[in-house]
């Protein structure tokens, strides 16, 4: 049984996440934290908590490191910040610290129900609306991108097929290792296709990047499938 540990001194916004989330996931089992205390508390019982969704109040001023905090607590539970506020750079401090996702509030109830489940996949989760490509809705009319990412939307379309396949996959979290045994080439070969990625994507490292590639999955701009050829016998990897 999946179970999730809502953390927030709101018992209200506590209340009514749980009953969206539980609406939508009948077999999970939802516990409460009202403060970091009864938080780590939940984090170091004897059952195990598969999701942990933090409220960024509860956390105070303590910086985006805490995770290291929640991790010794609990390792294998994946962690997510709710807030109302947050710019794409800050969130995505908090998920090069190692938290999982973000949460905000003003997300509609079946935008969270989404996030939620690609946290539980193994995926990493930010809302849309704080992405360079912003929200569905918003696409309808004109915005200007930031500036340093200005080329992002139109450069995606240069990658090659290979760099395709690997941001797909950089999009599940998956490691250079994990990508070359995905698609059968050699590690050394995956950072190269990485790095080119990161280049053509302009953005900073692979957290950015799989973030980048998420959104460009749900808009269709890339295929969600990375072409992967079955090995027969023992091959060498290609490059």
């Amino acid at each position: 049984m999946v179970r999730i540990l809502v953390a927030d001194q709101h018992a209200l916004y506590r209340t009514g996440l749980r009953v969206v989330l539980q609406a939508a996931l009948p077999d999970a089992e939802f516990l409460e934290a009202t403060d970091l205390d009864s938080l780590m508390r939940g984090l170091q019982g004897e059952q195990h908590i598969h999701l942990a969704l933090v409220s960024l109040n509860l956390m105070g001023s303590a910086s985006p490191n805490v995770i290291w905090d929640f991790k010794r607590a609990s390792g294998l539970t994946r962690y997510v910040v709710i807030s109302t506020e947050g710019t794409f750079d800050q969130v995505l401090h908090y998920i090069a610290e190692g938290f999982h996702g973000f949460l905000s509030t003003l997300q509609r109830d079946d935008e969270i129900v989404e996030s939620v489940r690609d946290v539980l996949a193994g995926r990493l989760s930010i809302p849309r609306a704080l992405t360079p490509f912003g929200s569905a809705a918003e696409s309808h009319r004109p915005r200007e991108a930031p500036p340093r990412r200005s080329s992002v939307q139109q450069s995606t379309f240069g990658l090659t097929p290979r760099q395709k396949d690997v941001l797909t996959l950089l999009a599940d979290g998956l490691s250079n290792r994990e990508i070359a045994q995905a698609l059968h080439i050699a590690e050394p070969t995956t950072k190269i296709h990485v790095s080119g990625v990161m280049r053509v994507l302009n953005v900073r490292n692979r957290t950015e990047a799989a973030v980048l590639a998420r959104d460009l999955i749900q808009t269709s701009a890339i295929d969600p499938e990375p072409r992967s050829k079955p090995r027969q016998g023992k091959t060498k990897p290609r490059h």
